[in-house]
């Protein structure tokens, strides 16, 4: 393998782990619109509990709602473990565990889910995307808020 080709091997998978990183911070944000540029237009995400989600349309109407609910303090995604697999020039799979708390206003305690994220990646205008996510459940812990 040629330094050239160890070089942009290392920059792609950098490149799609600040692509995780942004959607976590998106989400941590409330931010609809830094979410949505993060899919490609061919996306399919497999949330669980029977949501699938095929476009960026439902992915905004999805994701509106459930980062704008009243109740809804603040979600806090930590990911960390990633398995990146470049699979072609402009293809790649990846797979990260991930724990995200849920806070809601008024109650004592919050809600900590573990999830699996395995996702598909592809690289457009030289630019990674998400083209496929599945999310699978570990478990769920309530936590007590420390007051």
């Amino acid at each position: 393998m040629t330094m050239e080709k160890i070089v942009q091997e290392l920059a792609d998978k950098r490149a799609i782990e600040d692509l995780r990183y942004r959607y976590w911070f998106a989400l941590l944000d409330k931010d609809i619109e830094r979410l949505l540029p993060l899919f490609d237009d061919d996306i399919k995400l497999e949330y669980g509990f029977g949501i699938e989600l095929i476009s960026k349309d439902e992915i905004k109407d999805f994701f509106t709602q459930l980062l704008g609910a009243e109740k809804l303090n603040v979600q806090v995604p930590r990911g960390a473990n990633g398995l990146i697999e470049l699979t072609g020039e402009t293809t790649a799979k990846g797979r990260w565990l991930v724990e995200a708390i849920t806070v809601n206003h008024g109650e004592p305690s919050a809600a900590l889910a573990s999830v699996q994220y395995f996702e598909e990646y592809v690289k457009l205008d030289g630019e990674w995307k998400i083209h496929r996510m599945k999310n699978d459940y570990l478990y769920f812990e309530d936590v007590t808020i420390k007051g």
